[in-house]
């Protein structure tokens, strides 16, 4: 079975458990595997996947001879530009038995000169230039701290470079929910591995019981936010931690927890809102400043939600692993529909990350494929012509129940006017009223943001979708 609207596939030499893509190439995406080794490739050429999500799983007429072609083109749609193994050295002189590789479980671009990963409970930095070019080798780790943290690594995050902390200031979080904060400045592959630690580690603390799922920061960064496994979201100031570092109460806001685990996190609405996905399959959402508890819950997904990618201050796209990639719009609370779905396993969506120019978003799941996703395949086609003052009257006026179910038909921009002077002629649909109060003047206005940024073109639903 095929994967619904998937532009392409990147096949890895094993199970990618992150990926990132380069800050300015588009086309360079990395890979952390499960074997501890760390790919580089190239985007495969559009033209090869254009066909790709006109597959239907009921035509098997020609199967054999496409398979044919897939296997003569498998040497053009090679895309691997390197592999590097990001395996410890052992000394010279160690005779123990040869211990198992951890996995790569975190991968990203720090700058445009380092890439960051964890193996383990190491953390490496690579040059970007070795790493992306043809053939990159082990030369490209320029640094290594060996046993950064005490259990195994599993979040990384980067401050922004405006920070208050200085740029290249690195978040890493355990498995046992312990936090360091590293100077990347101060990282060196000197042999005094301890020394080394000791000057790069900013910060460091504790006050989550469980690993650690995400981070983000404030548009400053001066303030973290990390989610955790035990159902908390911790927000810490890290201005106030340098100045207070033994008064918890001074730097941390710990939300109370939650039924279920926190597994990922997002900051939207211009700062106002946090969204986080949960075991359960709700988006928990808390409005800043108010850490205590969620100020609102918006279920709907029927498995566990473990990546959430921001698309803009009001919507963003969800990972499940039910295996769906769905666009969700948040405050007021709508699913607008669906980007994707692996039909194969029904694998989690385990990350999404956009490339650098937006045209796509990458997703990876528990097979060895990086799956690419064409970001306009999330709206419909739309005639040109369509003016500002056409799409604030088509948001202002709900379509009647005919003209929803028209849209599955994909009727023209004209049946949809039609359908417009109607509902003006007969007052419209009580929901609007219903749809417009809010239990908050905050909510209320997030709600008209919303409605004034809704983009002109409407999202794909899963009916649509679907046929």
């Amino acid at each position: 079975m095929s994967d619904t609207l998937a532009s392409g596939k990147i096949d890895c030499s094993a199970q990618p458990l992150d990926i990132a893509f380069h800050p300015e190439n588009p086309d360079i995406v990395i890979a952390g595997l499960v074997d501890g080794t760390l790919e580089v490739h190239n985007l495969p050429p559009k033209e090869n996947n254009n066909n790709k999500k006109e597959i239907n799983d009921d035509d098997n007429n020609n199967t054999e001879s496409s398979n044919k072609d897939n296997d003569d083109d498998d040497d053009d749609n090679d895309t691997i530009l390197a592999s590097i193994s990001l395996e410890r050295k052992k000394d010279k002189n160690d005779t123990q038995q040869k211990e198992k590789i951890p996995a790569c479980r975190n991968s990203m671009f720090v700058s445009n000169n380092i890439i960051c990963c964890s193996v383990g409970t190491d953390v490496c930095g690579l040059d970007v230039n070795r790493a992306c070019s043809l053939g990159g080798n082990e030369d490209s780790i320029v640094w290594r701290l060996s046993d950064a943290m005490n259990k195994n690594v599993q979040a990384l995050h980067v401050l922004p470079q405006e920070a208050f902390t200085g740029p290249s200031v690195l978040c890493v979080g355990d498995e046992n929910g312990a936090i360091k904060l590293f100077d990347i400045r101060q990282c060196s592959n000197n042999n005094n591995n301890n020394n080394t630690i000791r000057k790069a580690c900013v910060h460091a603390w504790r006050n989550q019981e469980d690993y650690i799922s995400a981070f983000d920061n404030d548009s400053t960064g001066t303030t973290l936010l990390s989610t955790s496994a035990d159902g908390t979201l911790a927000a810490t100031d890290l201005r106030m931690m340098r100045q207070q570092s033994h008064n918890r109460e001074g730097y941390l806001r710990l939300s109370d927890p939650q039924d279920d685990e926190l597994l990922s996190l997002q900051i939207i609405k211009n700062g106002r809102k946090v969204v986080c996905g949960t075991q359960d399959g709700v988006l928990a959402i808390w409005s800043w400043g108010t850490w205590g508890d969620v100020s609102d819950r918006f279920p709907g997904h029927p498995t566990s939600i473990d990546a959430l990618l921001k698309y803009d201050e009001n919507t963003v796209l969800t990972g499940s692993s039910d295996g769906v990639i769905r666009i969700v719009q948040i405050q007021p609370d709508e699913l607008l529909g669906v980007l994707g779905r692996t039909h194969e396993h029904d694998y989690p969506i385990e990350r999404l990350r956009f490339n650098s120019n937006k045209s796509y978003v990458a997703s990876i799941s528990h097979d060895e494929y990086i799956r690419l996703w064409d970001i306009h395949d999330l709206m419909d086609d739309d005639d040109d012509d369509d003016d500002e003052n056409t799409a604030k009257e088509q948001a202002k006026i709900k379509p009647t129940a005919a003209a929803s179910l028209s849209t599955f038909k994909h009727n023209s921009d004209d049946e949809w006017d039609d359908d417009d002077d109607n509902n003006d002629d007969g007052g419209g649909n009580d929901d609007d009223d219903s749809d417009s109060d809010s239990d908050s003047d905050s909510d209320s206005d997030d709600e008209k943001e919303a409605s004034n940024n809704k983009p002109k073109k409407r999202f794909k639903t899963e009916a649509e979708d679907f046929f």
